[in-house]
């Protein structure tokens, strides 16, 4: 089978869906063709290093972190998608990749699969400051959703925020693979060592990481022994170092800037004692994957994407949505590293592989095609 995935976020962009898309068309392509294509950042990346091939379209940039894909005009995508005749389309964003994307599936009369990741109207309204401009863009990018075929979500917290949309086609929820980690021993730290605390991901508002640091504001009129290594990139860096000091947390806080070497960032994962991840936006992050893949539990927010796959205490903790009760919490899990660690030891039975991801999918693109090849 030949899938064309289109997508927005694509390596060296920042994003989560990047790494996803990476992943997935990686073990795709051990049994089908791949061909992925995404803008191209205004960067020279070796695209060789990919199993799949890769062509990209020029973009405009929007943002610091934000790009707007042109392919429409892009003579190189299309005589790509000419020479490898894709028998299924398939978006992962539902930015201008996937508007080209469906159109294309049209004309050519061959179906379109669509992956939503992205809760828009959180990151709408927290880059625009605006509900009505937010409501305004909505109404754009679900066009493209309602326009595929086949509409799916990494988490079952999607549907209702899709729904909110306007979108009222069923929605088939398709998780995201773990990562595998390299294997380092996970730190066993002493009761009299500092607590470890690890965030890893991009440094902006809508990862909530502003919550984050209030949390450990409260911990600290409990105890000082904790330091929360915070990893990443990001527009919002210079406000969270100075929300640092604010908070009296600058012993207690590292900004390490972005690691790309996967051995270091593995290490640090395996380091940790808890991995912090307050975010509300996330449907589905990698992130906590990676963590759990190196025995260290997570910690998230109830009724959040993150929240799906965690049993509170078990394999991981699930906290209320406010600062105490988050500082309460790493406050007993410091006072408890045993339990800590028997949660940690559990933590990787929260993920599935990629290949699995794939044989969800491979079911669905063939639905679609007898559907399209019936009508």
């Amino acid at each position: 089978m030949k899938i064309a995935i289109f997508t927005d976020s694509f390596v060296p962009g920042i994003g989560g869906t990047e790494n996803a898309v990476v992943r997935y068309a990686t073990e795709l392509e051990k049994t089908n063709e791949v061909l992925v294509l995404a803008p191209n950042y205004h960067q020279k990346f070796d695209d060789n290093q990919f199993d799949f091939k890769v062509v990209r379209a020029k973009s405009i940039q929007v943002t610091a972190n934000d790009f707007w894909a042109m392919p429409g005009i892009s003579k190189k995508m299309k005589c790509a998608l000419k020479e490898f005749a894709p028998d299924i389309v398939h978006t992962q964003s539902l930015g201008m990749m996937a508007g080209f994307g469906n159109k294309y599936a049209k004309k050519q009369k061959i179906p379109s699969v669509c992956t939503v990741h992205t809760k828009f109207r959180y990151c709408y309204k927290n880059a625009l400051k605006s509900s009505f401009l937010a409501e305004i863009l909505l109404k754009i990018v679900i066009r493209r959703a309602k326009k595929a075929d086949r509409v799916c979500s990494v988490s079952y917290s999607m549907i209702d925020e899709l729904r909110s949309y306007g979108l009222k086609k069923d929605v088939t929820i398709v998780k995201n693979g773990s990562v595998k980690v390299k294997q380092i021993e996970h730190e066993t730290r002493d009761a009299f060592q500092k607590f470890n605390l690890l965030y890893v991901g991009l440094i902006i508002e809508y990862k909530n990481i502003g919550f984050s640091l209030k949390c450990l504001a409260e911990l600290k009129k409990i105890r000082s022994d904790f330091v929360f290594t915070i990893v990443g990139r990001g527009p919002h860096l210079k406000k969270f170092q100075k929300l640092v000091a604010k908070l009296n947390l600058s012993d207690n806080v590292v900004f390490t800037g972005a690691i790309t070497d996967r051995f270091k960032l593995d290490s640090l994962y395996a380091s940790a004692d808890l991995f912090l991840f307050t975010s509300v936006f996330d449907n589905d992050s990698l992130v906590i994957l990676e963590a759990a893949g190196a025995n260290t539990p997570s910690l998230v927010i109830e009724d959040t994407g993150s929240a799906e796959r965690i049993t509170n205490d078990v394999n991981g903790f699930v906290v209320e949505n406010n600062p105490m009760s988050v500082a309460n919490k790493i406050n007993e899990l410091m006072n408890n590293r045993q339990h800590l660690r028997e949660v940690g030891m559990n933590a990787k039975e929260i993920g599935s592989t990629w290949q699995e991801t794939v044989e969800r999918y491979l079911p669905i693109y063939q639905e679609e095609i007898v559907k399209k090849h019936n009508k």
